[in-house]
């Protein structure tokens, strides 16, 4: 028989600390990530009676402000042109709600004559 006491396990390491650290990073990452890229203009979008909302994949996304000025994430002005000429896709179009219709019907005839048949004009939803 053996009567000598049973030998003591050293005590197993937490993991808490570990899973704190975890955690901390974790939201230090949410916290400080950006999810999308800003908008390369503040535009005011027009209010539309309907409630349709159009996903479009791939093509470009043009920025259109107030003053006339037209922007792309990368490109700005005349650049813009010369990026829709050399790819002509869908194109998602941002166009301020103050901007002439005028100025908007010369862009959409322009870009029709740069190759793009397919334009989505974005609004906000939700009558006046």
């Amino acid at each position: 028989m053996d009567f000598a006491p049973p030998r003591r396990r050293p005590p197993r390491e937490s993991v808490v600390p570990m899973i704190n650290v975890v955690f901390l990073l974790l939201i230090f990452f949410l916290m400080s990530a950006q999810i999308a890229p800003p908008d390369p203009a503040a535009v005011t979008l027009p209010v539309s009676d309907t409630a349709d909302t159009l996903l479009q994949d791939g093509g470009h996304m043009v920025w259109l402000a107030a003053d006339g000025v037209l922007l792309t994430a990368t490109s700005v002005g005349q650049d813009v042109w010369a990026e829709l000429a050399a790819h002509p896709a869908p194109v998602t179009l941002h166009a301020d709600a103050q901007l002439a219709a005028t100025e908007l019907a010369r862009v959409l005839r322009r870009m029709g004559e740069q190759g793009v048949r397919d334009v989505t004009l974005v609004a906000v939803s939700g009558a006046r």
